[in-house]
């Protein structure tokens, strides 16, 4: 019998360790002030980033400068302002740029869509009007996430507050400025976040915005799931798959391999939701985590080191009030966060001179190179000042992002229909105050 009773006993003991484990370890994170000099400015509907040392506050509704949290010295300064107002958006870091690929500018209700992705470097303190999105996939109030260095956007809405909620998912490739479409998610949603955890995009929460009328009242319940592994979606089994709390206006973070769902606005109370709930993929039901110190929507939650930092945003459903506080999950109060800063990446061309010769209209080819240093170079222009005689060849249309350590093409013909001793200039630009990369182009004398 003593066998028999111990035999069945141990794994019904080791899921109790296992799951006390677990609480255990809920039970030592919690959300703290985020130590700082100096505040952020007031706003909502706004982004939040982390790029090196530097933790960015983007957008919100109005023209407002950005804020730079320094991770090492813990204060606040002022950045610059994007080209205009920028809000409803989920912005995500790439190699140490920041993109803006999917957000809404304009007053509400009819708020419009960006027709370009923007990009930030965060070292330079520069803005810069990136790629076009394709007329037909602009959006804002959607979810965007990196995996394996390309951003993806899911869902969102077309018609500022009115209509158009959409199901879409879309993958960019800033190395190659391509946009490809992917298959919809099972439902439309907006004003939503999304994260990547064990390589599958979850999108939960959000509503459907103008939809009959409503407005707070449409939020979605049921979670969808797209594997990148397998390249499908599922909607997870209701109840225990939906999400606890219906909320839109969320962010999210991931905390141990897992999604978590912060904050949010609904129709059930006035206050923003500090509601803070915790998907686990391996068994598909959601868990709560500690509550916010306070409710807050319309603003981005990041993550890195074990930590997710959340601020900003509105304390009411709706506009207001504007909060200025920030907050940290995580294991102990002031923690400290790893120095991790960027460095911009240096920019070389192969040769400072190409010669012809004079009875030669074929091609040669340059490199550019993007050595040393971890943080990409937008290449804002590439150009000759003598297209008569002279044409370039580009692997694809600036501006384009050259990532460390990366190299592309450039190819120049003289043209068939040049005569004579010819001569032109490459310039090579990158976003900055710096100087172009110069080739000279000449034919030789015979």
């Amino acid at each position: 019998m003593s066998r028999k009773f111990l035999f069945i006993s141990l794994p019904l003991i080791f899921v109790f360790i296992l799951t006390f484990t677990h609480e255990l370890n809920a039970q030592t994170y919690n959300w703290h002030p985020l130590e700082a000099e100096g505040n952020a400015t007031e706003r909502h509907e706004n982004a939040l980033v982390k790029a090196g040392n530097k933790i960015i506050l983007i957008g919100g509704r109005g023209l407002k400068a950005i804020d730079i949290y320094d991770t090492q010295a813990k204060e606040w300064t002022e950045g610059t302002q994007p080209p205009f107002e920028i809000h409803h958006i989920q912005v995500v870091e790439l190699d140490g740029l920041v993109y803006v690929v999917g957000a809404m500018t304009g007053g509400w209700p009819y708020e419009t869509s960006l027709s370009h992705i923007l990009i930030y470097d965060p070292v330079l303190d520069e803005w810069a009007i990136g790629p076009e999105i394709p007329a037909e996939r602009r959006r804002g109030g959607a979810g965007a996430v990196v995996y394996n260095d390309k951003i993806y956007l899911v869902c969102g809405i077309i018609n500022g507050h009115t209509s158009g909620w959409v199901n879409w998912f879309d993958e960019f490739n800033p190395k190659t400025n391509e946009w490809r479409k992917l298959p919809n998610a099972p439902r439309a949603r907006d004003h939503l976040h999304a994260a990547v955890a064990d390589n599958k995009l979850v999108v939960a929460g959000g509503r459907r915005s103008g939809y009959e009328g409503g407005g707070f009242e449409t939020t979605v319940k049921q979670t969808n799931v797209y594997d990148f592994e397998t390249g499908e979606w599922t909607e997870l089994s209701s109840p225990e798959g939906d999400i606890p709390t219906e909320r839109a206006g969320i962010a999210a973070a991931v905390h141990n391999g897992h999604v978590l769902i912060i904050g949010g606005e609904s129709g059930i109370q006035q206050t923003a939701h500090n509601e803070v709930e915790i998907l686990d993929l391996s068994t598909e039901t959601w868990e709560s985590l500690p509550s916010l110190q306070r409710g807050r929507h319309g603003t981005q939650a990041i993550y890195f080191d074990n930590m997710i930092v959340t601020g900003a945003g509105s304390g009411d459903r709706g506009g207001g009030p504007e909060l200025t506080s920030f907050e940290i999950f995580s294991s102990e109060e002031n923690p400290d966060i790893p120095d991790n800063p960027l460095t911009k990446a240096e920019l070389t061309i192969t040769s400072e001179k190409i010669v012809f010769s004079e009875n030669s209209s074929g091609s040669q080819e340059l490199t550019l190179s993007s050595q040393n240093g971890n943080q990409a170079s937008l290449i804002e222009y590439i150009q000759l000042d003598n297209t008569s005689d002279f044409t370039i060849n580009l692997p694809m249309k600036t501006p384009f992002v050259l990532t460390p350590g990366h190299q592309i093409p450039i190819e120049i013909t003289r043209n068939s229909s040049s005569t004579g001793s010819s001569e032109a200039t490459l310039f090579v630009k990158s976003l900055g105050g710096s100087e172009p990369l110069t080739v000279t182009i000449s034919v030789a004398d015979q």
